[in-house]
Protein backbone atom coordinates (compact mmCIF):
# COMPACT_ATOMS: atom_id res chain seq x y z
CA UNK A 1 0.00 0.00 0.00
CA UNK A 2 2.76 2.43 0.93
CA UNK A 3 4.67 1.50 -2.24
CA UNK A 4 1.67 2.42 -4.38
CA UNK A 5 1.32 5.77 -2.64
CA UNK A 6 5.02 6.55 -3.10
CA UNK A 7 4.87 5.47 -6.74
CA UNK A 8 1.81 7.64 -7.36
CA UNK A 9 3.52 10.63 -5.75
CA UNK A 10 6.63 10.13 -7.90
CA UNK A 11 4.56 9.89 -11.08
CA UNK A 12 2.70 13.08 -10.14
CA UNK A 13 5.98 14.95 -9.54
CA UNK A 14 7.49 13.78 -12.83
CA UNK A 15 4.40 14.72 -14.84
CA UNK A 16 4.25 18.14 -13.12
CA UNK A 17 7.92 18.77 -13.95
CA UNK A 18 7.36 17.79 -17.60
CA UNK A 19 4.42 20.17 -17.86
CA UNK A 20 6.44 22.99 -16.30
CA UNK A 21 9.22 22.46 -18.87
CA UNK A 22 6.85 22.92 -21.80
CA UNK A 23 5.06 25.96 -20.46
CA UNK A 24 4.03 28.49 -23.10
CA UNK A 25 5.65 31.91 -22.96
CA UNK A 26 3.32 34.83 -22.38
CA UNK A 27 2.39 36.81 -25.48
CA UNK A 28 4.46 39.80 -24.37
CA UNK A 29 7.61 37.68 -24.67
CA UNK A 30 6.93 36.51 -28.24
CA UNK A 31 8.79 38.16 -31.11
CA UNK A 32 7.41 38.05 -34.67
CA UNK A 33 9.79 36.11 -36.89
CA UNK A 34 9.93 34.82 -40.44
CA UNK A 35 11.87 31.90 -41.86
CA UNK A 36 13.59 31.59 -45.17
CA UNK A 37 15.28 28.65 -46.84
CA UNK A 38 18.96 29.04 -47.68
CA UNK A 39 20.50 26.50 -50.06
CA UNK A 40 24.12 26.05 -51.08
CA UNK A 41 25.25 23.89 -53.98
CA UNK A 42 28.67 22.31 -54.37
CA UNK A 43 30.10 20.52 -57.38
CA UNK A 44 31.89 17.28 -56.44
CA UNK A 45 33.07 16.37 -59.95
CA UNK A 46 31.87 13.65 -62.32
CA UNK A 47 28.56 15.55 -62.78
CA UNK A 48 27.70 15.22 -59.09
CA UNK A 49 26.10 18.26 -57.47
CA UNK A 50 25.16 18.29 -53.80
CA UNK A 51 22.67 20.71 -52.33
CA UNK A 52 22.56 21.58 -48.64
CA UNK A 53 19.44 23.47 -47.49
CA UNK A 54 18.62 24.90 -44.09
CA UNK A 55 16.10 27.35 -42.64
CA UNK A 56 17.17 30.66 -41.15
CA UNK A 57 15.01 32.54 -38.66
CA UNK A 58 14.97 36.32 -39.00
CA UNK A 59 13.03 39.04 -37.24
CA UNK A 60 9.90 40.06 -39.11
CA UNK A 61 10.18 43.39 -40.92
CA UNK A 62 8.41 46.30 -39.26
CA UNK A 63 5.54 47.86 -41.23
CA UNK A 64 6.38 51.18 -42.84
CA UNK A 65 3.63 53.79 -42.23
CA UNK A 66 4.69 55.71 -45.37
CA UNK A 67 3.56 52.76 -47.53
CA UNK A 68 -0.01 52.77 -46.19
CA UNK A 69 -2.44 51.82 -48.98
CA UNK A 70 0.24 50.80 -51.52
CA UNK A 71 0.26 47.32 -53.11
CA UNK A 72 3.31 45.80 -54.80
CA UNK A 73 3.74 42.59 -56.77
CA UNK A 74 7.16 40.99 -56.56
CA UNK A 75 7.81 37.61 -58.23
CA UNK A 76 4.07 36.94 -58.30
CA UNK A 77 3.57 37.68 -54.60
CA UNK A 78 1.23 40.57 -53.92
CA UNK A 79 1.83 42.54 -50.73
CA UNK A 80 -0.38 45.41 -49.57
CA UNK A 81 0.51 47.82 -46.79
Amino acid sequence: MVRRAVLAAMVAMVSWAAQAEHAVAPEAMLVPAVTREVCTESVWGFDEIRTDCRFEVRAAPQPNPALKGICTTYYGLRECH
